[in-house]
């Protein structure tokens, strides 16, 4: 079964549940008043009969032929059945043809109730106390609601045909609207049938109408995805082709160098700068691997481990690994600014990750401006602690520094200086992650200024 046609059973199923809900309550509500209205019908037949048999002798004196003209009408209109009981003696004074017999416990509550109400076998009786000059009596004044019970008959009639019919139109009217408010769905999922990896750019058209609901809000999460996906096999085509440029390259020198080597005979020192090459070229190919390694581990997304850190710390780790792979390089790290509050330099993040992105851009800034000074220097800005990575290089070309965050991206003006085009792409991903920003501000000739904002 589809949507449209459990939408349309579901909201049919809760239509009827609620009106039969209400129109049983209508019924219910209707019977109870009918039979309060024809109680309070037979109480006043019940004065009107305590008129006729105890005032009597005071009409008679006037004229008792008129009085036995209305007495005679009265029990045409009434329809009803009266009886007397004499109150103390329970003796009946005057009797019907209903073949019910009141006990003394129902004749007592009339006579303690003054008024009461009571139905037996569908018949409903009234009884009332009266007090007269001649004693006191109790009239009971029964009858069947005729015309209530052909009431109530049409009433469940009505009720029970329009109770099928609603349900039968809102079945109708469900499917119906189902099929218009689903119909938007359809087009999309049309839509969507069309796109391949070949077309990934095609979008969704958005719908015309004014407002937000959810088939805009379906759409924009799709335009969304189709975008990531097209990001995503963008980068993996462009890294496919330039991993297999970045690993071919080495290994084609490693090859060469071989195939050289042993052409003819060499000497020891010949073979050993073969070695020295062979090694370099080698160390080339090792920091691809470990960058693509980490460029997948990013990839994946797995949920990172963090933990409070301090930034100086990390710092000085890359310092010290710096200085055994470049003795003469010179770095000066300044943390003076952030002295008096240290809390400033506690970062809660995943250490692996934010030492590789550090340690990125300082190797690259120290590649860059040697054999000149780095200098690294962290200051207070508005409660959060900013750190500035300074070089001496050549500075970057501005056509270029909305690049050099892409993956495998290699400046013209660089070429010559070793490295794979990973480091920066590698630590954008990562800064992003632990909500760093980044800004960059060069100076041909000059020197290249990152400057981390730390969260």
């Amino acid at each position: 079964m589809n949507l449209k046609s459990k939408l349309a059973r579901n909201s049919t199923l809760l239509f009827a549940f609620i009106l039969g809900l209400v129109l049983i309550g209508s019924f219910l509500l209707f019977k109870s008043h009918r039979k309060d209205l024809y109680y309070e019908k037979l109480e006043d037949n019940a004065l009107i009969t305590a008129f006729f048999y105890f005032e009597k002798d005071e009409i008679r004196k006037m004229d008792s032929v008129s009085y036995k003209d209305i007495e005679t009408q009265f029990n045409k209109i009434a329809n009803q059945s009266i009886r007397i009981y004499n109150a103390k003696t329970k003796k009946l004074y005057l009797r019907d043809d209903v073949p019910v017999v009141l006990n003394d416990r129902e004749l007592k509550a009339i006579s303690r109730d003054r008024i009461l109400h009571f139905t037996i076998d569908e018949r409903q009786f009234s009884g009332l106390y009266y007090k007269d000059n001649q004693g006191d009596f109790i009239i009971v004044v029964s009858g069947i609601d005729d015309v209530g019970i052909r009431q109530l008959e049409m009433l469940a009639i009505v009720f029970f045909t329009f109770y099928l019919a609603g349900i039968a139109l809102n079945y109708l009217l469900g499917r119906f609207l189902a099929k218009q408010t689903f119909r938007p769905f359809a087009d999309v999922i049309s839509k969507v049938n069309t796109i391949t990896t070949e077309n990934l750019h095609s979008r969704l058209e958005m719908p015309t109408a004014s407002g937000k609901d959810e088939i805009k809000e379906l759409i924009t999460t799709f335009n969304y995805l189709l975008e990531r996906l097209e990001n995503g096999v963008a980068i993996q085509k462009n890294f496919l082709k330039n991993a297999s440029h970045e690993l071919k390259t080495p290994l084609t020198f490693i090859i060469g160098d071989i195939d050289v080597s042993l052409q003819h005979p060499r000497t020891n020192e010949q073979y050993e700068e073969v070695l020295k090459s062979l090694r370099r070229d080698t160390f080339h190919l090792k920091s691809t691997l470990d960058g693509l390694l980490i460029l997948s581990g990013l990839e994946l997304s797995e949920p990172d481990q963090m933990e409070m850190v301090r930034i100086d710390e990390i710092l000085w780790n890359i310092l010290e690994k710096k200085n055994i792979e470049y003795p003469e390089v010179k770095v000066a790290l300044n943390l003076d600014a952030v002295a008096n509050n240290e809390d400033l330099l506690f970062v809660n993040a995943n250490r692996h990750m934010l030492f590789i992105a550090l340690y990125n851009i300082i190797d690259n800034a120290i590649k860059f401006s040697f054999p000149l000074q780095v200098n690294i220097v962290a200051y207070e800005e508005q409660g959060k602690l900013l750190l500035k990575i300074i070089d001496q290089g050549s500075g970057i070309e501005e056509k270029d520094l909305k690049s050099i965050f892409d993956l495998f991206f290699r400046s013209d003006r660089t070429r010559h200086i070793q490295g794979q085009g990973l480091g920066l792409f590698i630590t954008m991903q990562i800064l992003k992650r632990h909500n760093i920003g980044l800004t960059v501000d060069s100076e041909l000739e000059k020197g290249t200024v990152f400057s981390l904002q730390f969260p």
